[in-house]
């Protein structure tokens, strides 16, 4: 759970509901962001974003977008997105608001009806949020690249427009735009079928006995953090219980390698999410280079920038020293509030709140 501070309050909130995480953002850079797993939280949400949209004070908008409604407690992305739009309308009178945006795909905010109709439009939107902001605020034309906890998205940005026009998670596998690796949740048998270990190739347990976070403590990528149980076993995120998870892949106990041996499995690991992220990179490039004549600047964004391997001579944008490494790791939130700021419909409702505080 992590935190920026600033004193001046936001009209709008930004809210990126995922299926694991909550993060929050306002246009002014005031961030959090919490654990929730939505496939065993789901009905708590309400009650979840009230307790959260507190903690920001003057609100008189919430700006939302979605990717929670892939979660398996829900019988299809349809369901899903009724009942996440329920649950916001639902926390709305808690916090003293009387509507929510819903951000779409196709670049509008929908009211919580129109949401539950035009369900294809909300569902897995907030990187088109974030990379439509990122045209409007940021530069006109670049590949942005944003690495979260379980997904990377690789989004061609061009004269300020999202490039693309793949609009569901089916259509952005297909065309590279979406790769299903990310920096903490992506599972080590998702990554690699064998490990090369003294000087032979052993086959990896199709188990999620250890994720791509546990090969990043490991090589001091990522913080230890004792107190989180967020992991594959439900043990500490710490090196110590990590060698053990990555041992366990290839059916060792944590004593039966050595610490070096545990770090050569960990680079292979990553070198596997590497290269299956620069697949996707390289292919956008070129679309790009062959477009423009010449070589797009890299925005990186999210938590998991060190998974990018960047072209040597590519401009890079890093969205942690641009805006903070916080509001970096909850981008879309930070996104969809810069978006509602420029929309009539969200302006609108703030204005009716500004209304009723009179």
């Amino acid at each position: 759970m992590t935190t920026s501070n600033t004193a001046s309050p936001s009209r709008i909130l930004g809210i990126d509901i995922g299926g694991a995480n909550l993060k929050y953002a306002t246009e002014d850079g005031r961030s959090f962001e919490r654990s929730f797993p939505m496939w065993t939280r789901h009905e708590e949400l309400g009650r979840q974003l009230t307790e959260d949209i507190q903690r920001f004070g003057d609100v008189r908008a919430l700006a939302v977008t979605m990717t929670g409604e892939l979660a398996d407690c829900f019988a299809g992305r349809a369901d899903g997105v009724r009942r996440i739009v329920a649950q916001v309308t639902d926390c709305l009178p808690r916090v003293g608001l009387s509507t929510a945006g819903f951000y779409g795909t196709d670049g509008r905010f929908y009211n919580a009806d129109s949401a539950t109709e035009n369900w294809e439009n909300i569902a897995a939107s907030n990187w088109h949020a974030l990379a439509k902001s990122v045209g409007l605020r940021l530069i006109k034309d670049a590949l942005l690249i944003d690495v979260g906890s379980t997904t990377t998205d690789v989004i061609a940005i061009r004269d300020g427009d999202v490039l693309t026009h793949a609009a569901t998670d089916y259509e952005r596998l297909r065309e590279d735009c979406l790769v299903y690796v990310g920096c903490r949740r992506t599972p080590v048998c998702a990554l690699v079928s064998e490990l090369r270990f003294r000087d032979e190739s052993v086959p990896v347990m199709n188990e999620v006995f250890a994720t791509i976070d546990d090969a990043r403590l490991i090589l001091g990528r990522q913080s230890e953090d004792s107190r989180d149980h967020e992991t594959a076993d439900s043990h500490p995120r710490d090196r110590r219980h990590a060698k053990a998870r990555l041992a366990r892949m290839i059916g060792l106990d944590r004593d039966q390698m050595t610490d070096q041996e545990v770090s050569d499995l960990s680079k292979q690991i990553l070198a596997a999410a590497e290269t299956r992220i620069e697949t996707a990179v390289t292919k956008w490039i070129t679309i790009l280079q062959t477009s423009t004549q010449q070589s797009p600047t890299i925005v990186l964004s999210g938590h998991g920038q060190d998974l990018v391997r960047v072209p040597d001579d590519a401009r890079v944008l890093d969205l942690r020293e641009e805006l903070s490494g916080s509001v970096s790791r909850g981008a879309p939130a930070w996104a969809v509030a810069v978006l509602a700021g420029e929309d009539a419909f969200m302006n609108a409702a703030c204005e009716t709140v500004k209304d009723a505080e009179r």
